[in-house]
């Protein structure tokens, strides 16, 4: 297996094209991912020990993303590793937010010549490097060293996170899908039962109504609206709706459809103008009236909020928000679609792979994922640790009783849209500019901004396939 690095040069990096906010719109060659070989292999993973040690001293690059709770599992997870291998010394470069700061840096770093070993990376945006050969393909890694626990045979999400024509390359270390959140206080003080899994849109909406009180002078919402458009993918594909063709590589953007409109309008303007039930942009602002100060009941959220709310350190402060959450309410499409995706690290391309590799396996494997789980709340990348470890662990420290919800979740997810056109570059160029800033800012309805989203979208698809 040849891991030597084509190298690029800047002109060659800056020909990939279109540099979002987010991540650079690299050109790739577009199908859907397939199963891999390596998913014959039996369940369970080989020790670490195993793999033939280095000759010599070895410095590792490690490019992480460092939001809310991550920067101490990376210091873990390096403190861990090196103690293992006192040959290897890792130095993690951590950078908050990877849509606005992270990949913009990895971008620099590989324009420059200085690509790290291991970048993190979320499962719709790392198709693009490997399209341009940046990323290692791990398959023959992964057979050797039988890594199979993050990689269930048969699960969709999965192969769309972490395969691109066939080859792997995401070594997740989290599932990623996301659920509703609610605060017991709210509940608790207006006598009304904590909403159930069974629940349906029609009760999420008579809910937030309900709760959205006035006391002292103080108004509570009844919801924390994310006002973005992956985040109200829920929302749009429970109507049985989606907004493109085809969710992998698509060619036709479809907005501009009447289930669509209605409920982005509904999401992204409605709820906080002329229902009231949702703190505004402004509102918010500074961080006022957000769910995790309690001034919200409900929010749409992940594991990764578990920290913000009821840990041990706030409970001992005082400070702690008793919640739970359920999967998101029954609408219109019977499947009840979830947001899924998988998300974790990959290898660079480079001179270091088989290196690069053990310590990616390492933060992916049974032993890191569960640190990594445990400090985060993340729900684990590895299948095996999910409802062994991660949901007694959330109950026991986060107060969470409906874990399982998650897994439900995840159960039925779909991804969000993956391809050479990265979903980063489609928020930051024409869904938030066109559509959500003029939907939040109560200039424009979805009616009048969802088909020029539309026009401008399918511009960039339409580049895209010319130059492929």
């Amino acid at each position: 297996m040849n891991y030597k690095q084509k190298k690029l040069t800047r002109r060659d990096f800056l020909k990939m094209g279109g540099l979002g906010v987010g991540a650079a719109a690299l050109v790739s060659c577009g199908a859907q991912a397939t199963e891999a070989p390596a998913e014959e292999a039996s369940e369970g993973e080989a020790p670490m020990e195993e793999a033939p040690p280095a000759a010599g001293p070895v410095t590792l690059e490690f490019l992480a993303w460092g939001d809310n709770a991550d920067i101490p599992a990376w210091d873990e997870l390096k403190k861990v590793y090196e103690e293992r291998n006192p040959n290897v010394t890792v130095n993690v470069t951590a950078v908050a937010d990877p849509g606005n700061n992270l990949y913009p840096k990895l971008q620099t770093m590989v324009a420059g010549g200085t690509a790290p070993d291991v970048s993190s990376f979320q499962g719709w945006e790392w198709q693009t490097y490997a399209d341009k050969g940046l990323l290692a393909p791990i398959d023959e890694l992964i057979a050797r060293d039988n890594f199979t626990g993050p990689y269930p045979k048969g699960n969709k999400t999965v192969e769309d996170s972490t395969m691109r024509n066939g080859k792997r390359y995401l070594i997740p270390l989290q599932v990623g899908t996301m659920v509703m959140f609610y605060l017991k206080k709210p509940f608790d003080e207006a006598g009304i039962p904590y909403p159930t899994d069974d629940w349906t849109f029609e009760e999420f909406l008579a809910l937030t109504e309900k709760l959205t009180v006035e006391k002292d002078g103080i108004k509570q919402y009844g919801l924390q609206a994310n006002g973005s458009w992956f985040r109200d993918i829920a929302y749009i594909r429970s109507t049985g709706a989606q907004e493109f063709d085809t969710l992998i590589d698509p060619k036709k953007a479809q907005f501009n459809q009447p289930e669509i409109v209605d409920i982005i309008q509904l999401m992204a303007q409605d709820v906080f103008y002329s229902m009231g039930v949702a703190p505004s942009p402004a509102d918010t602002s500074g961080g006022a009236n957000t769910f995790d100060v309690g001034a919200c009941a409900m929010k749409y959220e992940g594991a990764w909020f578990f920290p913000n709310l009821n840990s041990p350190d706030l409970r001992a402060d005082g400070a702690g928000l008793p919640f739970d959450v359920v999967l998101m309410p029954k609408y219109k499409d019977e499947a009840r679609p979830h947001r899924g995706w998988s998300e974790g690290v990959a290898v660079m391309q480079g001179d270091q792979v088989e290196e690069a590799w053990k310590f990616a396996s390492f933060m992916g494997g049974d032993e890191g994922d569960k640190l990594y789980s445990q400090i985060t709340g993340r729900v684990p990348g590895n299948f095996n640790a999910i409802e062994s470890f991660w949901i007694p662990m959330i109950k026991e420290t986060f107060g969470v009783e409906n874990g399982k919800a998650f897994v439900e979740a995840f159960n039925r997810s779909e991804v969000d849209v993956i391809g050479g056109v990265p979903r980063s570059k489609m928020w930051s160029e024409v869904v938030k500019p066109e559509g959500y800033d003029p939907l939040m800012n109560n200039s424009a309805t979805a009616a009048e901004v969802l088909p020029k989203v539309d026009v401008a979208l399918q511009a960039l698809i339409d580049e895209y396939w010319a130059n492929v």
